[in-house]
């Protein structure tokens, strides 16, 4: 083989190495463009924090059932008659299972709001009520009493009933919250609700 052949046959192949080289690596020959180094999409992940918990005091419940008082402290004189004051002293009121109809009731300031009763001497004249009771069979209503029905026959003072104490009687039951006032209930499911500003009957 003589020097000329050989220089032809080295020239082709390092012509055929050259195109080679001129096509892409990643298969795309369509592009001609030599690819990069392989890129992978790199996912970070998600930095996430635990949320925040927040601790809230849930309120004191003020209508869990209250404390049941002794009857016997708060007895009158007469038969079937439990007499008491709410501790700011504004209401006098007794539960009276004596007669033949159950009552309970309070004397003391009436809310403004309150509706006008007939009066106790003159009933076709519409009063400021000085009374509020509620009996089983009948709703809370305001009255007017020609003789106070709720204080102690004997002048004596009644005893305070505390706050969230219950004085229970037969089917009548009261209990004095601070904020709402005095409430008397029959198991009937009549009642009211008092203070010197505020009123509920049903």
């Amino acid at each position: 083989m003589t020097y000329t052949v050989r220089a032809v046959l080295l020239f082709a192949a390092a012509a055929v190495v050259v195109a080679g080289c001129a096509r892409s690596v990643d298969g795309s020959p369509e592009t001609g463009a030599v690819a990069g180094p392989a890129t992978t999409s790199a996912t970070t992940p998600a930095v996430t924090t635990a949320p925040k918990t927040t601790t809230t005091t849930a309120p004191r419940s003020t209508t869990s059932a209250p404390a049941p008082a002794d009857p016997q402290a708060f007895a009158g004189t007469a038969a079937g008659s439990y007499y008491f004051t709410t501790p700011s002293t504004k209401f006098h009121c007794a539960i009276l299972t004596g007669g033949d109809l159950p009552t309970a009731g309070c004397h003391g300031p009436m809310p403004a709001s309150a509706p006008k009763v007939p009066g106790a001497g003159a009933s076709g004249t519409p009063v400021t009520p000085n009374a509020i009771e509620v009996t089983g069979g009948r709703p809370g209503h305001f009255a007017s009493a020609g003789d106070p029905r709720f204080y102690p026959l004997d002048g004596s003072a009644a005893p305070a009933l505390s706050y969230g104490r219950a004085l229970q009687v037969n089917d009548l039951t009261c209990v004095v919250d601070e904020a709402a006032g005095v409430t008397c209930r029959s198991e009937a499911g009549h009642g009211f609700t008092l203070s010197d500003s505020a009123f509920r009957v049903w």
